[in-house]
């Protein structure tokens, strides 16, 4: 059997069963295998790719069983599900590689019996497949199958995108582009894209310090990424610092901080001059930081481990970033399982979080100084809702980022806050508001 599916199914059986993080799971697993570079890449794609679409395969599958998905059990469920991935979104794929696969993964753990049941199936959709176009009276209904989203969250987003909903949902299902910033505090974009010639570089739209790469294999172990002449990090999260706009010989916050993209950036547009305090309260996550600050060459940065739900001690600094823990919709190119492990009920608990958060973080402001309140999520509640909450409190105004940022007027809207999206901007999907202390 294909080493590559032999994981891929492994890697969802366990994701099926505890729902973590998907990215951090495929990570533990690709380490304990050894797979080749290719094998590991195609193991992602069939991974992502079918968590992706995880609710229209489920409704092909579906159309050739008389009882429900959930009937099945894990090891054919997941299968199936494989199998019918490959058929309907890879062309590169053979059908009968496919089938023949999908069914060895299965006879080799629950028998002939069960293997038989997965040869058909994946043989009828891939007969049918051009007809197997989720329908519905319902719009939202379609979209929801069609784009394989959670019916909750298509509602969500209409409410807010209204007609832009379909090309949104369809860009947050596109594979996103490998993008780095260049560390200025060693080289610039132009140097460095000669540098990195054989990765096909390409400077990014928006970000004047952005590269998108279209060949990756071995950039992480190349020895410009070992010098730290840059980090990986998409565009729309390279603005959100850019708006910031932090000063040399300033001091600023960086309240959940790790793993440190926007903190070492705040540090090379600082010069590497003047102090950031930069908060997380993850071990793990502040040893990654302090890998990224080594490799980048950043000595600014003081790192304290610390909850900022509860008051923070530390205070005078001329601005404040504010990147709190939300529900991740506006990444889910890169984290497609967030749409099943998500609830609208979660979105309500993080937003109490946030709003502790933003004004312990407002505390910790000079009089005059800027605070940057940003989510990578696209929702009302955790976003517009918490920040006007807040800034309603005596002493505490907003400023409106059309008269601020050097971006064109697509990235705000009427109120002034930022908002970068993919099927827009070919971004992950950020939000930010600029708060001033009186």
């Amino acid at each position: 059997m294909d080493s590559s599916r032999v994981l891929a199914l492994k890697v969802l059986l366990e994701w099926e069963e505890r729902k973590p993080s998907l990215d951090l799971l495929f990570q533990k697993a690709v380490r304990k295998e050894g797979l080749t570079d290719l094998k590991r890449a195609f193991a992602r794609e069939l991974v992502f790719g079918t968590v992706r679409w995880m609710k229209r395969i489920d409704w092909s599958i579906e159309r050739f069983l008389q009882k429900g998905i959930d009937a099945l059990s894990p090891t054919v469920r997941n299968a199936l599900r494989l199998g019918a991935y490959q058929l309907l979104f890879l062309d590169r794929v053979p059908h009968w590689a496919a089938v023949s696969e999908s069914v060895e993964l299965v006879k080799e753990k629950e028998g002939k019996k069960a293997g038989g049941l997965v040869n058909a199936i994946l043989r009828n959709i891939a007969r049918e497949k051009e007809l197997l176009i989720p329908d519905s009276p319902e719009p939202l209904e379609r979209l929801s199958l069609k784009w394989s989203f959670p019916l909750w969250l298509v509602k969500k987003l209409r409410k807010r995108f209204e007609e832009e909903t379909e090309a949104l949902l369809k860009a947050l299902n596109e594979s996103p582009p490998f993008t780095i910033r260049a560390n200025i505090l060693k080289t610039s974009r132009e140097d460095l894209m000669k540098i990195l010639s054989p990765f096909r570089p390409e400077p990014t739209r928006w970000s004047p310090v952005g590269i998108i790469l279209y060949k990756t294999q071995g950039i992480l172990e190349s020895e410009a990424f070992k010098k730290g002449l840059f980090q990986v990090q998409d565009e729309g999260a390279q603005l959100v610092s850019l708006i910031l706009s932090p000063q040399k010989g300033e001091r600023i916050l960086d309240v959940c901080a790790a793993p440190g993209g926007k903190t070492t950036h705040m540090a090379e547009l600082m010069g590497n001059e003047g102090q950031i305090v930069a908060l997380e309260v993850n071990p793990w996550r502040i040893k990654w930081m302090k890998e990224n600050l080594v490799r980048l060459g950043v000595n600014i940065v003081e790192i304290n481990r610390y909850n900022a739900t509860k008051p923070i001690s530390f205070k005078g600094f001329d601005r404040v970033l504010v990147d709190v823990p939300c529900s991740g919709f506006g990444v889910l190119r890169r984290n497609p399982d967030l749409k099943w492990r998500m609830t609208e009920k979660e979105i309500y608990r993080l937003t109490e979080i946030q709003k502790r958060i933003l004004r312990n973080s407002l505390e910790t402001l000079k009089d005059g100084g800027l605070l940057l309140y940003s989510t990578c999520t696209l929702t009302f509640e955790e976003n517009e809702e918490v920040v006007k909450e807040i800034a309603g409190q005596k002493g505490v105004s907003l400023v409106n980022l059309r008269e601020y940022a050097f971006l064109p007027g697509t990235f705000f809207n009427a109120e002034g806050f930022f908002l970068s999206l993919p099927h827009k901007h070919g971004t992950d999907g950020f939000f930010g508001a600029l708060l001033r202390k009186s």
